[in-house]
């Protein structure tokens, strides 16, 4: 893994104009490899104030990915299913109906990213830190709440990693890019087997 690099005080209005630079030319060229300086001249900043703003490539990706999450309210929902006060069958639902509704604005560079990550690190650390350690993370926590108060018919941790199987951006692709199914088919199909995991 790359070492830390320094970073200095940007703006958060820099700082949002260079993430969604980034996020930009990714899915608009399907460049996941794109450089600092290429980043750079998208958002009409210096290499350096992108440097100094995330320290290497891997910040700016993993630093986009999580700006993306904050400019809609899915993340938020999904969120709220997980730590709500009463966990439960309709909770790992309702966190997968936000996750599913979330998935067609993030797929063009997920996708990429996820391609990219078999061979580029910095691609790899920014998925990891989203789709592992988020969302993964946080369905094993749900299912892990879930569980304590109602017993499920197997490890949660397990019928967590199923769920994030089913919802995973390549099998959108599978489905929807590649057999032609319309969201709402794949969606009601992730939602029927996500109440058949979790006896919803």
């Amino acid at each position: 893994m790359s070492k830390p690099q320094k970073t200095k005080a940007i703006t958060p209005a820099t700082q949002a104009q260079i993430l969604e630079a980034a996020w930009a030319l990714i899915a608009a060229e399907g460049r996941p490899d794109a450089g600092l300086a290429e980043i750079a001249a998208r958002a009409s900043v210096s290499r350096q104030t992108v440097f100094y703003a995330f320290g290497n490539r891997a910040g700016v990706l993993t630093a986009m990915a999580r700006h993306q999450d904050t400019r809609t309210d899915h993340v938020a929902r999904i969120q709220a299913a997980v730590f709500g006060p009463e966990p439960s069958a309709a909770s790992v639902v309702a966190a997968v109906e936000a996750w599913v509704d979330y998935l067609p604005v993030i797929y063009p560079v997920g996708i990429l990213l996820d391609a990219a990550s078999l061979t580029d690190e910095a691609a790899a650390e920014a998925w990891r830190d989203r789709m592992v350690e988020a969302l993964l993370g946080g369905f094993k926590v749900l299912l892990g709440r879930v569980h304590a108060r109602s017993p499920l018919g197997g490890d949660p941790g397990r019928i967590a990693e199923e769920i994030w199987a089913e919802v995973h951006p390549t099998m959108w692709r599978r489905l929807v890019v590649e057999c032609g199914w319309t969201p709402a088919a794949f969606r009601a199909r992730c939602l029927r087997v996500v109440r058949g995991l979790v006896g919803a």
